[in-house]
């Protein structure tokens, strides 16, 4: 990554006096009386850039300095040195100076200058030569004061592999100079680890006894401690999150099935734990890589989806050390009965043949319903769908972080669909996620009240709306909706498309809609399409790509230009 110093100071200017001879039209440079001199460049326009020269075996830094130089001038001399630099000192006479273009080299801007040390403070200042004229006064980069090089980086990148809840694994390109590796936790005391001969021929260590969830800062370092050498790469990482509380936390083993019978003993020895049969709950630590074929049978062996006993809180929480768990569903997920808490997190969906992963008809008193940091992809219809006329409450539906692809892809059901006479939906929250591609109404509530309102923040929603579909419909419904800082990208099916109606109030905060978000009724009219096309809000999106190609912050944070 290249690190920029502009120069901040004022330009210096020619200035003419008494005794002095005047410049002519055309030339750049002035006399003192008894000397023509070239004119310096001009202090306040030379800038300098510094990176790292992918094509050296060690460290060795380059910098690009850019300058408009005199018209008279041939050629051009640079020195750098790590020491200050000063009309008192002359050329070469710091220990620790550089000079570049006495062999006339750098002829024009800009001039390239190699064999830098990294992440160090240089002092730089340039000339105008010529051999008709006297040689210019030294000009100094930014008024005197020095720019730093790009700092080193032989640490490799970090994976999900790599980064445990108590330990990170870390590995660099092959340097026999290093010497150590320095560790430091937030709001803990920094550490020194010595490498041995066999760690720094095998190029990797791995840092065990961290504090899960906790960002680290570690260093590595030629040399010891004690005379220590230059600082060679560093690694801003945070170890993956503990294990959700719970009365009961259960590690999956690679023999273990995620099933019916699974749940069922999980919930038997929370209940115990807990010393409560009405209220108890688990954490099922699902393995990294993983893919289940989630479902229970029935008495008489048919497949079943699975379900919850009653009273039982459960996360589902996949683990780290790898890609996220996968978990396929023959059969929707069951959320029968009261259960203050139903949360998934880090784990990977797919429909093999539920069609909703939620399809709740029967009774059920859920406090919070989650989805944090998951995957959802080529569903035939919806996430959650509420149905029929038994009492369903669901306080708080949560979808954070997340990415969905390919939703309701048959156009049978939207991806979030509330229906039905007697169901209390309290709040919806969506934030910090993707929602590429679906076919139906995204949120349908046309039946049923969300009675605390609908929250969409920094999310990203691109080729979402079918023909007389509805982004949202709270038909008749005195639910609220509130977008903050979300991106809307075009539309399923563009001019057949519908927006949003409600009874309720709706306000849009920071957001950007895109030209080809067309809505053919209930248009969006609070907000107004930019005259930017999807296709220049985002990188690919047609194959997933949604980086932004803009600098606002807006949409989901994972897509943001770094």
């Amino acid at each position: 990554m290249k690190t920029i110093n502009k120069v901040l100071s004022i330009a210096m200017m020619g200035v003419l006096s008494s005794g002095f001879t005047s410049c002519t039209d055309g030339n750049d440079w002035d006399t003192d009386g008894s000397t023509s001199r070239l004119f310096g460049v001009i202090d306040s326009k030379v800038s300098v850039e510094t990176e790292r020269d992918a094509n050296k075996d060690f460290a060795n830094v380059t910098a690009t300095v850019n300058f408009p130089g005199p018209k008279g001038a041939e050629y051009y001399i640079v020195e750098v040195s790590t020491d200050s630099l000063h009309d008192g000192i002359a050329l070469r006479a710091t220990e620790n100076s550089i000079v570049y273009g006495e062999n006339r080299s750098i002829t024009k801007t800009p001039a390239y200058l190699a064999g830098l040390e990294e992440d160090t403070k240089y002092y730089l200042r340039i000339k105008g030569m010529s051999s008709s004229l006297a040689e210019s006064k030294w000009v100094y980069y930014n008024d005197g004061k020095p720019f730093r090089s790009v700092a080193e980086q032989i640490f490799k990148d970090i994976t999900e592999h790599d980064r445990l809840e108590t330990s990170i694994h870390v590995s660099w390109t092959p340097d026999e100079r290093v010497g150590f590796i320095a560790v430091k936790g937030k709001d803990e005391e920094g550490r020194i680890i010595m490498l041995s001969d066999a760690d720094r021929a095998a190029c990797e260590y791995t840092i065990e006894d961290l504090t899960p969830g906790t960002p680290y800062v570690i260093t590595i370092w030629n040399g010891t401690p004690e005379a220590t050498g230059k600082k060679r790469g560093t690694l801003h990482v945070t170890t993956a999150p503990p294990m959700p509380e719970g009365d009961f936390l259960y590690v999956m083993t690679d023999e273990d099935v995620l099933n019916q019978d699974l749940i069922n003993m999980v919930a038997e020895q929370a209940k115990a734990n807990a010393g409560n049969e009405n209220a108890y709950s688990a954490t099922i630590g699902i393995p990294a890589e993983k893919v289940y074929e989630v479902s229970g049978l029935s008495e008489t062996g048919e497949v079943t989806g699975v379900s919850l006993p009653e009273g039982f809180s459960v996360t589902f929480f996949g683990r780290a050390g790898g890609e996220a768990p996968v978990l396929n569903f023959p059969k929707s997920f069951n959320m029968e009965g009261t259960h203050a808490y139903i949360r998934f997190e880090k784990i990977k969906f797919f429909d093999t043949g539920c069609q909703y992963f939620i399809n709740q008809s029967k009774p059920c008193n859920i406090v919070e319903l989650s989805f944090k940091n998951c995957e959802f992809t080529d569903f035939d219809r919806s996430l959650v769908r509420t149905q029929g006329n038994e009492e369903i409450i669901l306080s708080n539906i949560v979808v954070d972080n997340c990415i969905m692809t390919n939703m309701a892809k048959g156009n049978g059901y939207s991806v979030i669909y509330f229906g039905g006479g007697n169901q209390i939906i309290g709040k919806l929250e969506l934030k910090n996620s993707t929602f590429n591609t679906s076919q139906r109404s995204f949120i349908e509530s046309s039946k049923s009240p969300v009675t605390n309102g609908i929250f969409i923040s920094d999310c990203t929603f691109y080729n979402n709306v079918a023909d007389g579909r509805y982004l949202i419909d709270a038909n008749k419904q005195n639910t609220d909706i509130t977008l903050t800082r979300t991106i809307l990208g075009k539309t399923f099916t563009p001019d057949k498309s519908r927006g949003i109606r409600t009874a309720g109030k709706m306000v849009f905060q920071e957001c950007l809609r895109a030209s080809d978000c067309v809505y053919g009724s209930n248009d969006i009219k609070e907000l107004e399409p930019s005259d930017m096309k999807s296709k220049d809000i985002f990188t690919d999106p047609d194959n997933g790509d949604f980086t932004l190609k803009i600098l606002d912050q807006v949409g989901d944070p994972r897509w943001y230009k770094k």
